[in-house]
């Protein structure tokens, strides 16, 4: 194809060239936007000769030849394009709504920008992002793209730039300013003050006003465009204008680093009177510029408006002056530049709305010098509308050094309530600021209770501040903080919410009950446990109420309960064993000399019972405890009324010589009850008793699964009953229950039901019975069987937590029942305070029931005998290395203050004026601030120096 094609060129010459490339570029896919970019002009011509739509066609941007041409400054190729195609296409735009001429602009072709004008574009067009060619040019800092837009302007474009907005309301002046702002760091490089000299020359209006409400002026103050701002001053821009926000110009300047330093002093000298009128001048929220000053510390511009003599008692809507402002943010120089100026001294104790006086604001900022010089300067103690002192604001925000700073100048601050008769230990609590409470605890503060009759432990176990419960519990005046509260109706003891609240902080409060005493090192170790008798056993029930299984299981608890058992409460329980005996040893006495005979003949079976007198043996009646309904929900009351009444059945007739057999039936069951009775009774013992309490928690889950076996088995018997006809054992329905139920427990016996009745051919349905004995063996010893033993043993920790809960709480009722009833005497002899343990001491005797208590405590005493891990190594590591790191830095930084004192510069560092502690910085200033570092402007110093 190529040798045709150069065959071509020599016989048909010079106009063969165009179809030469054409051909070129269908053999490497060349397109028509390739040619615009690349300025091939022959094919382009050859291309509109054969089919002139192609100029018009769009790539997968939506941009045509024309934009590609425009983009490299191709003229030849727009000139083309727009003779062969139509002016129109001048003004297509792509998918972004840009046309050639915002490709001109964003490729920098001054060319290419100057012909599309020639041409007829139109300049008012905008994109998508609502921008117009000029608007892009001044963006992206094309002067000489500026210029010749200007130069070339028509009457649109005058009125685009000199009188009218976009649809965003920008206007180039504006858009001059913004980009100042946005390359700030590269102002010393593109300096735009000639380019808004210029657009100014033009005629264009320095004072309109934009959406948000900001004029050239304002906007240029707000990106801190000095060189911009003077010159709009100097051509006279209205400074009096306002934002949305009722912000004059000396505002926003407040608002820039430096303040009035970035204004010439001329300028201020000139428009004196105009200037002080505007440093009075209040936005919507009454906030003067030297409120800003204030609030900001930027002690020099407070300083620069402090000597224009301006009312320093001028409040915002708030009724806060520049004082409270300076105060609140911790602006040590200003409060000093101010407190100087100030000679009304009601301003130093003047509130705000809500009472609040610059110490108040101070106090609850943390602010220590600003507190200090506050108080040096005749500060008074006053209290906000609210009744909160100075001191409650530091200790609501916990500021510890701002407390002792307070307490040392008044010390009856400590115990000084509020309106709702909270102290500052309440407020402290009720944050969880540990170091507070633990400070106030210290300096001896009263404990109170408030109107809600809630005192400071209180507030902090309600609000769930576990550390500050911790605290008030390992000080030394603990008990006296846990037994302080309100009796009557609504309120209860500290420790009850603990229990409820904060069960782990409750261990704490256990732990300080148990007192270590090593006397000898190697034989005697004795642990003296105090235990505090106020009303125990409600505590014991708050725990059973909400399931505090690892309170009730505490060693302090655990001995607690072992006293009173060891006391009186195994004596009593061994005594109602021992009268339950005195019924059921008899009883069974009677089961196994009176059994019956039977006599069996073809008529039928009878049962002859000897004729004897018993009216010696005494019924076995059970006392009775209570007459409430609560007894009979006892299943082991209910056991025991069941085993009397049966008893009773069964005695009776025999007084009689009553001769029947039913109440020999009855006997059956009596003796199965009280057995079954005198087992419940081991539950209260320590060791045999959670195993008892275990099986009657597994029982109740069996009850819970009892309606599945029921059906089941009922569905498999009456089919076992309709099939098994040769069978004696399915005769009938009841038989034939009761032989489903022993075959669901293994016994199947399937050589006799099946195999042997199959050989004979007695089976009459042998395919049919064979199907329901395989689904009766997968459904009833497999899977049912299985089912129930999973539910048995697989959560068995689960049923021995609630044994074990429930275990403890009726040997928690049992001493309730007992101590209502035994004498005050009884109980004031066998109660103890404390309990002495030995747990090295050697043992006599060591009975089976009283294993392990001893490991147990002995573990507990090796508890901070242990190796801290890798983890924890490394963590101090770290910790060593950082506070060395720390040392050098601050090392460092005292020698870079001398060398700068030594060069005699001055730094924006040294303007600093704000709160030293670090919380107070992160809450007052914006976090791109606070994350800035200060040696940044030190370091911009030095090379300004340089």
């Amino acid at each position: 194809m190529l040798t045709s094609c150069f065959k071509h060129v020599k016989k048909y010459g010079r106009k063969c060239c165009a179809l030469l490339f054409f051909s070129l570029s269908l053999f490497f896919h060349l397109s028509p936007f390739q040619w615009s970019c690349k300025g091939n002009i022959s094919s382009l011509e050859f291309l509109s000769q054969k089919n002139p739509e192609l100029l018009k066609s769009r790539d997968e941007c939506g941009a045509g030849p024309i934009h590609h041409a425009a983009a490299s400054a191709n003229l030849a190729v727009i000139r083309l394009i727009v003779t062969v195609v139509a002016p129109e296409e001048l003004n297509t735009q792509d998918d972004h709504g840009r046309t050639p001429l915002h490709w001109a602009v964003e490729k920098n072709q001054e060319g290419s920008c100057s012909l599309l004008l020639e041409l007829g574009a139109d300049p008012n067009i905008l994109n998508l992002s609502l921008t117009a060619p000029l608007h892009l040019a001044i963006s992206l800092e094309h002067n000489n793209l500026v210029q010749v837009s200007l130069t070339h302007c028509c009457y649109m474009i005058k009125r685009l730039m000199l009188h009218m907005q976009d649809n965003i309301s920008v206007h180039c002046l504006w858009i001059l300013i913004f980009i100042y702002f946005c390359y700030n760091d590269r102002a010393t490089l593109f300096d735009h003050v000639e380019l808004a000299e210029y657009l100014v020359s033009k005629g264009a209006d320095i004072d309109c006003i934009d959406c948000k409400g900001l004029s050239p002026l304002l906007l240029a103050t707000t990106c801190s465009a000095w060189k911009t701002v003077s010159f709009l001053l100097l051509k006279g821009a209205d400074f009096r204008v306002k934002d949305k926000a009722g912000r004059n110009f000396l505002h926003l300047v407040i608002f820039q680093p430096k303040g009035l330093k970035n204004l010439p002093e001329n300028l201020l000298q000139v428009r004196h009177k105009a200037v002080r009128e505007l440093m009075s001048d209040e936005d919507y929220e009454g906030c003067t510029p030297l409120h800003y000053a204030c609030k900001l510390g930027i002690h020099d511009s407070v300083k620069n408006m402090l000597s224009q003599k301006i009312c320093l008692g001028r409040k915002s809507k708030q009724k806060k002056s520049g004082l409270h402002f300076a105060a609140e943010y911790g602006r040590l120089n200003t409060c000093i530049r101010l407190l100087e100026t100030i000679s009304d001294s009601r301003l130093l104790n003047e509130g705000e709305e809500n009472g609040l006086t610059p110490l108040h604001l101070a106090s609850r900022g943390g602010h220590t010098k600003v507190v200090e010089l506050l108080l040096r300067r005749g500060a008074l103690f006053q209290s906000d509308y609210k009744g909160w002192s100075c001191l409650h604001h530091a200790a609501a925000e916990g500021y510890t050094q701002t407390m002792v700073i307070l307490l040392a100048a008044n010390v009856k601050l400590l115990d000084y309530t509020n309106e709702e008769g909270n102290t500052a230990l309440h407020l402290a609590a009720r944050a969880g600021h540990v170091a507070a409470v633990k400070l106030l605890l210290n300096r001896g503060a009263l404990f109170m209770l408030n109107k809600n009759g809630a005192s400071f432990l209180h507030e902090a176990v309600r609000n769930g501040k576990k550390e500050v419960a911790n605290a008030a519990i390992e000080n030394e005046r603990s008990s006296e903080a846990l037994s302080l509260f309100k009796k009557g109706p609504g309120f209860r003891c500290v420790v009850l919410d603990l229990i409820e609240f904060l069960p782990e902080s409750t261990k704490v409060c256990l732990y300080i009950c148990r007192e270590y005493l090593f006397i000898y090192l190697v034989y005697t170790c004795m642990c003296i446990i105090k235990i505090y008798m106020y009303s125990m056993y409600f505590y014991f029930a708050a725990m059973v109420q909400y399931n505090r299984l690892e309170l009730l299981t505490h060693p302090v608890c655990q001995k607690y309960l072992e006293m009173k058992w060891k006391a009186y409460g195994s004596k009593v329980h061994l005594l109602n064993l021992a009268v339950y005996l005195l019924g059921l040893l008899p009883l069974t006495y009677l089961i196994i000399n009176l059994k019956p005979t039977q006599n069996t003949s073809v008529n039928g079976t009878t049962v002859t019972m000897a004729s004897v007198s018993f009216r010696t043996v005494p019924p076995n009646t059970q006392h009775d405890k209570h007459s409430r309904l609560i007894y009979f929900m006892d299943s082991t009351n209910v056991s025991d009324w069941a085993s009397a009444i049966s008893s009773l059945v069964f005695v009776i007739p025999l007084f009689f010589s009553v001769d029947n057999k039913w109440h020999w039936e009855a006997g059956a069951l009596a003796i199965l009850f009280a057995w079954i009775n005198f087992l419940l009774y081991f539950q209260r013992f320590e060791r045999f008793g959670i195993y008892v309490v275990m099986f009657g928690e597994i029982i109740k889950t069996l009850i819970s699964t009892i309606v599945l076996f029921v059906f089941l088995l009922l569905a498999f018997g009456l089919s076992f009953y309709a099939l098994m006809l040769h069978r004696v054992e399915f005769n009938s329905i009841s038989l034939s229950l009761a032989q489903t139920f022993v075959m669901t427990v293994g016994e199947l016996n399937y050589q006799n039901t099946l195999l042997e009745a199959y050989e004979q051919g007695q089976l009459a349905f042998p395919e049919i019975s064979y199907f329901i004995f395989v689904l009766f063996v997968l459904l009833m010893p497999i899977l049912l069987m299985n089912l129930m033993i999973g539910l048995a043993v697989g959560d068995i920790a689960e049923v021995q937590r609630n044994a074990t809960l429930k275990r403890i709480a009726m040997q928690i009722n049992l001493h309730t029942n007992l101590e209502e009833k035994l004498p005050y005497w009884y109980m004031k002899r066998v109660d103890k305070p404390s309990i002495t343990i030995y747990p090295n001491k050697k043992c006599e005797k060591v009975l089976f029931w009283n294993f392990g208590e001893e490991t147990e405590v002995r573990v507990r005493l090796n508890t901070n005998a242990r190796k801290s891990c890798p983890l924890e190594r490394e963590i101090m590591k770290q910790k060593y290395r950082l506070k060395e790191i720390s040392s050098v830095l601050e090392k460092q930084h005292n020698l870079l203050k001398l060398i700068i004192q030594k060069m005699e510069i001055t730094s924006e560092a040294d303007e600093h004026d704000g709160p030293q502690d670090f919380r107070a910085i992160t809450s007052a200033l914006p976090s791109s601030i606070s994350r800035g570092s200060r040696w940044v402007p030190l370091i911009r110093a030095l090379g300004v120096k340089k």
